[in-house]
């Protein structure tokens, strides 16, 4: 079987997995069906994914972030948790391959993205068709389908907008797309998503800047844009509700600006350095295990080292990018760019970096955007020594986010790597492991 066949059933099978209907009520709860799928990919992917061969000073850069992801783990209060996300953290930089890999695939991938939101729109539908058959007051979290909390629909829907704003041009699913476009920005209105509204206009704005958006496209948006408001016009004088009115229009932070200034209150010279360890932010007071912030929770978390390493290799990332669309127009670049460039900027304001689906793609992304650029970069030759290491590896981490479930805080800091947030020895379910 061709590696790009592997590649693409990896990543198809998470992303169908993940939006079974009422999947995470089955065995785990909240979303942790999903994460339980994404272990399962980044495994896959480790085991049967060639790596690429990238320039030294790359290597040099990766390596400071692994060492100060280290000395951040080594030195945290939190043990299982700093070695749980650190390991999750190696096994998501491998996914670069797996989006590398699959370029060959991309019109699969684009395909895949457009029926998922088509699918999880449709369902929102149903959903609030209920409402109106049984003549009763319909709610968000009731109506939107796939994700128990509506923030993470919202992540789901900015993944997507850029895929569904491609067909906009397709022969035969423009219609289709122009429709599909419409509802994914009536459901942002009708869940209140200000966040994702703000980062849809960041992308709008940027992608017609650069030129990700040509001409017509950016007409058909505002096509749908005015066709939406009249949808969510017609929604608000319907139902009336008086709470339902109040959360659509309300004007607080929704705590963001709390929790933030918390966050910066608590870091220490220390921190700034080399963090707290990998995932071991909460929050008491608010209840949190991520600030609702990429760049504030990588500074509490992983310290300010790997903060300045990321930020830097993003900013080169996307000066390649600008560069290479400047020069070339190609539809499936741009489109992987902005939807890359749409979930870290809503990541600013939501957890994007927490959450499995996204958290995914933002890796498969660079990793398509990389197969594009110029750099020359090759995958390097499997051999049996490395499939042993790497199916070790593999191994090792499953057990090992097994074994974090069973250890789970009995007050649920959430979310986190699990949905409940925070995990220690000392909350393990397995006697000896108590006293470590």
């Amino acid at each position: 079987m061709k590696i790009q066949n592997i590649s693409l059933y990896i990543l198809s099978s998470f992303v169908i997995l993940s939006l079974l209907p009422t999947i995470d009520s089955y065995f785990l709860g909240l979303y942790n069906e999903k994460r339980g799928f994404q272990v399962t990919a980044l495994a896959l992917s480790l085991i049967f994914i060639p790596k690429l061969n990238i320039d030294r000073k790359y290597y040099t850069i990766l390596a400071l972030i692994f060492l100060s992801a280290f000395f951040s783990a080594l030195f945290s209060d939190n043990k299982l948790q700093t070695i749980l996300n650190f390991l999750h953290f190696i096994l998501l930089i491998n996914m670069i391959n797996l989006g590398f890999i699959l370029q060959k695939n991309i019109n699969k991938i684009f395909f895949l993205l457009f029926v998922s939101n088509l699918f999880v729109v449709c369902y929102s539908l149903l959903n609030y068709s209920f409402f109106i058959v049984e003549q009763a007051q319909p709610y968000p979290d009731a109506i939107l389908y796939g994700f128990y909390n509506i923030r993470f629909f919202n992540q789901f829907q900015i993944l997507c907008i850029p895929f569904v704003i491609y067909f906009l041009q397709h022969k035969k699913l423009s219609r289709a797309a122009l429709i599909l476009l419409t509802l994914n920005i009536f459901l942002f209105l009708l869940s209140s998503a200000r966040g994702a509204i703000l980062t849809s206009l960041v992308m709008l704005i940027f992608g017609r800047y650069y030129q990700l958006i040509n001409r017509k496209q950016l007409l058909k948006i505002l096509k749908c844009s005015f066709i939406s408001l009249i949808l969510f016009s017609i929604y608000f004088l319907y139902h009336q509700d008086p709470e339902s009115i109040n959360y659509v229009i309300r004007t607080s932070s929704s705590l963001r600006l709390e929790i933030w200034s918390d966050l910066l209150s608590n870091l220490t010279l220390s921190n700034i350095f080399i963090g707290n360890g990998p995932g071991v932010y909460f929050s008491q007071e608010y209840g949190n295990s991520h600030p609702h912030n990429s760049v504030l929770q990588l500074l509490y978390n992983w310290g300010g080292i790997i903060t300045t390493s990321v930020i830097i290799l993003f900013f080169k990332l996307f000066q390649l990018c600008l560069r290479y669309t400047n020069a070339n127009n190609i539809p499936e670049f741009n489109i992987c760019f902005l939807s890359l460039l749409g979930l870290l900027t809503y990541s600013l304001v939501s957890g994007v970096i927490v959450m499995p689906i996204p958290q995914t793609f933002i890796f498969v992304l660079i990793g398509i955007l990389l197969s594009y650029l110029p750099l020359n970069l090759k995958v390097s030759n499997k051999s049996e020594k490395n499939m042993i290491i790497y199916s070790l590896l593999s191994l090792f981490y499953i057990l090992f986010v097994i074994l974090s479930y069973n250890c789970l805080d009995s007050i649920p800091y959430g979310p986190n790597f699990w949905s409940n947030g925070q995990i220690s020895f000392n909350q393990c379910k397995i006697m000896y492991l108590k006293d470590f």
